[in-house]
């Protein structure tokens, strides 16, 4: 893997993304919060809401689906983006604890 496409998603995550929606995992907490209301999840309590880092997850998804059309330089950069935000909201700490 190409070190210069690491630091263009770092540079954007870091950067433009980071003046266009602010805190990162602010902006991820947001979206799973949208998202629950959207599924109606919010009003099951014994249901397992969408997590900040589950947003990462699947708009990673979303990414990799879309190179069924072909390669992309910018999907790319997306998806380092979104594996980096994953790990910066999960926190660097991995103690072997899976995920809900």
């Amino acid at each position: 893997m190409s070190r210069a496409v690491i630091d263009e998603a770092l540079r954007l995550i870091d950067g433009d993304r980071a003046k266009d929606y602010g805190n990162a995992s602010v902006n991820m907490a947001h979206i799973a919060e949208r998202w629950n209301q959207l599924l109606s999840l919010d009003q099951l309590p014994t249901t397992q809401w969408i997590q900040p880092w589950q947003v990462c997850a699947m708009m990673i998804d979303l990414k990799v689906a879309r190179l069924a059309q072909g390669y992309k330089h910018d999907t790319a950069v997306d998806i380092i983006g979104y594996a980096a935000l994953m790990a910066e909201i999960v926190g660097d700490e991995d103690d072997g604890t899976e995920r809900p």
